[in-house]
């Protein structure tokens, strides 16, 4: 068994974890990009990803996940995905030299969805996570519904931070990994647009709270001091049996359960872009009472069908 098969039993795909290399390259990219990119990276480390394994994100999930009208979501996916494809990043590779790659080597678009081949250097950075490449984890939903461009670049220091307590910069350095524009040279312009808003976000939507408190050489603010805690967990046990489930796969559908599921997941939108098309409603509920036979498509949709309703039996003890 590889590294990356271990990665993936420890991670599944609800959960986006990527090298903190990577989060550093986000400076000045639009937030509709990051979110692309946070979308295909669970993808990248599940299916062993190549740069030759295309990746396709759908705007269903794009629109569900980001809090976006579902019209409006595959105009902003293409838009950001033809600016990936003009966009490099410079990295420190394993010698120590300044390496500055590609995002992406093709993308498609189509209705629905947009397909993207990343480089072999990105594909690293979203698979190798160990002592030499230092790497964040966070659940999707406790990022992607974020709104404020910076918001996920704090959240991303954050979370690198949380198990320390927090971090500290200089006015600068905070200034340099956000990639803000001149005019946040002002601090008052920093804090209310860099700063206070996006830690009022991320207070409000995420699994952590952050607070700072202002660095002063005499009467001028040089830096800030922020503090992360992570906020309480679910109650004890529901967490354990969310964990079981993760790793549980879905028992084979009795025939009163196909029944059931097939409708319900022929008219679930986030599936949609996963079902045969050019047919009508009917006809992929008659291809789903097959589809559901089958142990790997049960294994591929367990999202889906724990979103329209299915529950696991009930563990012997």
């Amino acid at each position: 068994m590889n590294d990356v098969e271990l990665y993936e039993k420890k991670y599944p795909e609800k959960w986006i974890v990527m090298q903190n290399k990577i989060t550093q390259a986000f400076r000045e990219m639009s937030i509709d990009e990051k979110r692309i990119i946070i979308l295909a990276s669970p993808l990248v480390r599940v299916n062993n990803a190549t740069e030759k394994t295309p990746i396709e994100v759908a705007s269903s999930e794009f629109a569900k996940l980001s809090g976006i009208d579902r019209n409006s979501a595959y105009k902003q996916m293409k838009s950001a995905s033809k600016k990936l494809m003009k966009r490099t990043f410079i990295y420190e590779d394993k010698d120590g030299d300044d390496t500055e790659v590609q995002w992406l080597i093709r993308s498609k678009y189509a209705d629905g969805y947009i397909s993207m081949h990343f480089t072999d250097e990105v594909i690293y950075l979203l698979q190798v996570f160990d002592k030499f490449n230092p790497y964040t984890k966070y659940l999707k939903e406790d990022i992607l519904n974020l709104k404020l461009t910076y918001s996920l670049d704090l959240y991303h220091l954050a979370k690198k931070s949380e198990g320390k307590g927090g971090f500290s910069m200089t006015l600068d350095q905070y200034r340099q990994e956000l990639g803000t524009p001149k005019s946040y040279e002002r601090i008052n312009n920093l804090k209310e647009n860099a700063v206070d808003g996006p830690i009022k976000e991320i207070n409000q939507k995420t699994d952590i709270k952050i607070t700072y408190e202002n660095i002063k050489r005499g009467r001028t603010v040089t830096g800030l001091t922020f503090t992360v805690k992570a906020k309480p967990t679910k109650k004890k046990g529901q967490e354990g049996l969310n964990q079981n489930n993760e790793d549980r796969d879905i028992p084979p559908l009795t025939v009163k359960q196909i029944d059931r599921f097939a409708p319900l997941l022929a008219n679930y939108s986030p599936f949609g872009s996963y079902a045969p098309s050019g047919k009508s409603t009917q006809e992929v509920i008659s291809w789903l009472h097959t589809q559901l036979r089958d142990e790997a498509f049960l294994k591929t949709h367990k999202k889906h069908l724990l979103a329209i309703g299915y529950t696991f039996p009930k563990q012997k003890s």
